[in-house]
């Protein structure tokens, strides 16, 4: 089973003067073919139309989607999960909880039942993540196997960088919490997965891993694979590269 997550950067409409994207992403998601896919910043998303449109295009017919709240540009960074198995119990976290969204779902799998939660975590502050997170994996614990992924805006331990970097907060408090529950599955291997060469509205020098695939230990242990998707597809399809795990 393939499970990938993704932020597909404004719902793959143009910025910065480009052109849009959403073929390319689309053209990157089918490359993997997973089973599972956890999408972050689906402004535009919100009517049943585009989430089916989407949903058709991947082959995953089952999807949740958390519309956002409404950030400061008037838009919603909502995140949306599709599936392959028929979802159940969807939980829409609160919108005013969150910078951007969160949701959290279960479905029957090949590998059982599976709990799982899509998050995208605030963009500025680590406060402030550690605040929405901390909501996320007290709803998450004690529902067995599961998988916590997405955009967490974080940094982890398990990655090293630039004692003097002022671009963003040197601190791990986010994954360290996360990471008291369920492994981090590309730990052992970590792999930058934003910024790609197409930069938005950022300027950014120092790369970062702040996408994520958090997995309940028995689940951990069935990992095949994990890695961050690069192609020359995916370096025009959005600022993020997706991360992908498979699992056996």
């Amino acid at each position: 089973m393939k499970v990938m997550t993704y932020n597909i950067l404004c719902g793959g409409h143009p910025v910065a003067g480009g052109s849009a994207r959403m073929a390319d992403i689309l053209s990157v998601i089918a490359s993997e073919a997973p089973d599972i896919l956890a999408l972050q910043e689906c402004t535009g998303f919100e009517d049943g139309p585009r989430m089916n449109d989407v949903a058709r295009a991947v082959g995953l017919a089952h999807w949740a989607l958390a519309r956002g709240a409404v950030y400061d540009d008037g838009l919603r960074y909502g995140a949306a999960i599709f599936s392959r198995y028929p979802l159940r119990d969807t939980h829409v976290f609160a919108e005013d909880q969150f910078q951007a969204a969160a949701l959290a779902t279960e479905c029957d799998t090949p590998l059982g039942r599976l709990a799982l939660c899509n998050v995208h975590l605030h963009a500025f502050s680590e406060a402030a993540r550690l605040v929405e997170i901390e909501d996320v994996m007290a709803r998450q614990r004690g529902r067995g196997a599961q998988i916590v992924m997405g955009d967490f805006n974080a940094i982890s331990r398990a990655d090293r960088y630039p004692a003097d970097t002022q671009e963003f907060e040197l601190r791990t408090d986010v994954t360290d919490l996360v990471g008291q529950d369920l492994k981090d599955v590309m730990a052992d291997a970590p792999a930058p997965s934003h910024f790609s060469p197409l930069r938005a509205d950022h300027d950014r020098r120092v790369m970062r891993r702040i996408d994520y695939i958090f997995a309940s230990d028995d689940l951990a242990g069935r990992v095949r694979n994990a890695y961050v998707h690069r192609s020359e597809t995916a370096d025009r399809a959005s600022d993020h590269y997706p991360v992908v795990a498979q699992f056996g």
